[in-house]
């Protein structure tokens, strides 16, 4: 009866490790499925960080656009509208009259900047400069989401391949209790066993919950990352991933990696064209010292109600008195045309009459400044260095990120080979206590020893492979690589 208890434990032992190894491939008929490249593109689309870095690429458009626009002339109308009471002067005698005067003005100016010590185009190319160092940190924020999701992926992956290890051991374990509890009956083996492996089978239920809730957690980093409302849980597509090897190795060095990453990477793209517009800004600064010549012209015309329309109303005589010529008197009669108001000059009618207009040329020559032009030069150029330790910065960054990212590749591929190895020997090690335990010849200390051995190993090899895989596409985010498998 041992015998053909032991047959079949060995038999169903190696049915559900088989159920292990495939139950994941098989859950792949489930319909609501999220494959990675999904789940990378609900991402970048939901993101607010990219939404905000979208909006700053959009302003900084328009500060561009608005630099080349101030090329244009600058032109302003104006309209003037005044009323005086009591004693007032007349605009077109320029004399008081006592009446009431309502005036208006119509102006139109315009003035274009011929030179500014080149202002206007180093701020062009600033702000160029500026907004194609925003697109590249935008490109660069929606890298390292997609990096982000795909480690959050890879996380629930792993949660799963760890959570089926622990399930098939416990269902090793209850299957264990099953025959154990038949020999116990049958009188071959002390009852205490059997109640050792069922506190057992209680640590490896407790250890699956607990594997389970690292699950959870993992689903709920990548669905916060994919921050979609209508997303509450996620199943996600098992994909083919390498399996770590040290004889193979990463198909380029540490030193490779980092020489490509430092043309590649956005980030260090746009710390370089940072540096360039710290250089036009000096140049801006320059510009102080030397003189601004503009053009300008204007137009003007004005209205009042004190412009009149007079018309002829007879003729008036007036004696002034009497003239002595050689003793003769002679009255002095003067004939003058009488003019009677008939009315305010029609209002445009007043606006031909009053136009005006010219043109001139304005020059600023900058004698002294307090010194104002000198300290932003010297401000231009604290920020041109600053620019400079902060692209050398990341450089440094890149290059101590990329170095320690491959030395952990390496020790996780280092990893992953010696746990294989120790899972084959423990797994047959498992297998003899296995049968040394049903036989009675081991106690329950020796067997339960052998049986966490292995499944800490299996736990650990999984991890070591994740960890490789994590690492790996660090290594192929620095070189620009698709994240996706």
């Amino acid at each position: 009866m041992k015998f053909s208890l032991l047959i079949l434990t060995g038999i169903t032992l190696l049915t559900f490790q088989a159920k292990a190894q495939n139950a994941i491939q098989a859950s792949s008929n489930d319909n609501n499925k999220v494959s990675l490249q999904d789940a990378v593109n609900i991402a970048l689309k939901n993101n607010i960080s990219i939404k905000q870095s979208e909006n700053q690429v959009l302003l900084n458009g328009l500060q561009l656009k608005q630099s080349k626009d101030n090329r244009l002339p600058n032109a302003n109308g104006s309209i003037n509208e005044s009323f005086n009471f009591g004693r007032s002067l007349d605009p077109f005698t320029n004399t008081y009259v006592e009446k009431n005067i309502n005036y208006n003005s119509l102006s139109v100016n315009a003035n274009v900047t011929l030179f500014n010590g080149f202002l206007l185009r180093n701020t062009i190319l600033q702000n160029d400069l500026l907004l194609k160092a925003t697109e590249l940190d935008l490109q660069a924020m929606k890298e390292s989401i997609s990096l982000q999701v795909v480690l959050a992926y890879l996380n629930i992956l792993n949660a799963q391949d760890i959570l089926l290890i622990s399930q098939s051991q416990t269902q090793i374990t209850a299957l264990q209790i099953q025959r154990t509890e038949k020999l116990v009956n049958a009188g071959s083996l002390p009852q205490s066993n059997l109640l050792d492996l069922k506190a057992q089978l209680a640590t490896e239920e407790t250890t699956v919950i607990n594997n389970q809730s690292t699950l959870d957690l993992a689903k709920l980093s990548l669905i916060q990352l994919l921050n979609d409302k209508n997303i509450t849980d996620v199943t996600v597509e098992r994909i083919a991933l390498p399996v770590p090897t040290t004889s193979e190795g990463y198909d380029a060095t540490a030193a490779k990696i980092y020489e490509i990453a430092e043309k590649a990477q956005p980030t260090i793209k746009a710390a370089d064209l940072r540096i360039e517009g710290a250089i036009k800004g000096i140049d801006i600064a320059r510009a102080g010292f030397l003189p601004t010549i503009s053009a300008g012209a204007s137009l003007g015309a004005n209205q009042s109600n004190a412009q009149k329309v007079y018309r002829q109303d007879g003729v008036t005589t007036s004696n002034l008195g009497n003239v002595n010529v050689n003793g003769v008197d002679y009255p002095l009669i003067v004939s003058q045309t009488k003019f009677v108001e008939d009315g305010t000059v029609a209002y445009f009618q007043q606006l031909k009459n009053t136009a005006n207009y010219g043109f001139g040329f304005n020059a600023t020559i900058p004698i002294f400044s307090r010194f104002l032009n000198k300290n932003r030069v010297a401000q231009a150029k604290i920020q041109k260095s600053n620019a400079d330790y902060t692209a050398q910065l990341a450089r440094q960054t890149l290059r101590q990120n990329i170095e320690q990212a491959y030395t952990n590749m390496n020790n996780a591929a280092k990893r992953f080979d010696a746990l294989t190895v120790q899972v084959t020997a423990l797994e047959e090690s498992f297998r003899a206590a296995e049968s040394r335990f049903g036989a009675g010849a081991i106690d329950f200390v020796n067997y339960s020893l052998q049986k966490t051995n292995l499944d800490k190993a299996r736990g650990n090899q999984v991890q070591a492979k994740y960890d490789f895989i994590f690492r790996t596409k660090i290594l192929d985010y620095y070189q620009n690589k698709p994240l996706t498998f």
